[in-house]
């Protein structure tokens, strides 16, 4: 995913994330309010939350191990 904002990116239009490119892009999520931190966020979250959830699932099994 890409974020693409007005006043950063291009100077008119709404904010939004471009899911995917060419043959494979998706509906854009048009973004209504938010910062620019939010909307990177946003942004980032579909490759972040699977390696956050990994990452727990490691440490939970370390400290099974620990026991």
């Amino acid at each position: 995913m890409e974020i693409m904002g007005r006043g950063r990116d291009f100077l008119g239009g709404s904010n939004f994330i471009q899911t995917g490119e060419g043959a494979d892009r998706g509906e854009d999520i048009e973004m209504t309010d938010g910062t620019v931190a939010d909307q990177d966020f946003m942004a980032a979250a579909r490759q972040d939350v699977p390696r956050l959830v990994a990452e727990v699932r490691r440490l939970r099994a370390l400290l099974g191990r620990s026991k």
